[in-house]
């Protein structure tokens, strides 16, 4: 079984909006947790793509998903993604 994240009512209006958006950052859309994983959901530029800790994605790594924030490493620094509205 998986548990979702709730998406807050400002993230759900944002991403059916046209260009809502910027579309040149990366932007968390949600994240998943299941037994023994979690995965977020990323756009990066224009695409989609899902993610797991230890993956490597627009010049970092993803060091930990929890709910609704994503944890990417970038040398010695770190950066915080949290869902839009939160």
């Amino acid at each position: 079984m998986t548990d979702q994240t709730e998406s807050p009512a400002t993230t759900l209006a944002a991403a059916t909006q046209k260009s809502a958006l910027p579309h040149e950052r990366l932007i968390l859309l949600g994240t998943m947790h299941g037994p023994g994983s979690a995965r977020a959901l990323l756009r990066v530029g224009g695409r989609v793509e899902t993610v797991t800790s230890g993956d490597r994605i627009d010049g970092g790594t993803v060091a930990a998903i929890g709910d609704g924030v994503l944890i990417l490493a970038r040398g010695r620094t770190t950066e915080r993604l949290a869902l839009p509205g939160i």
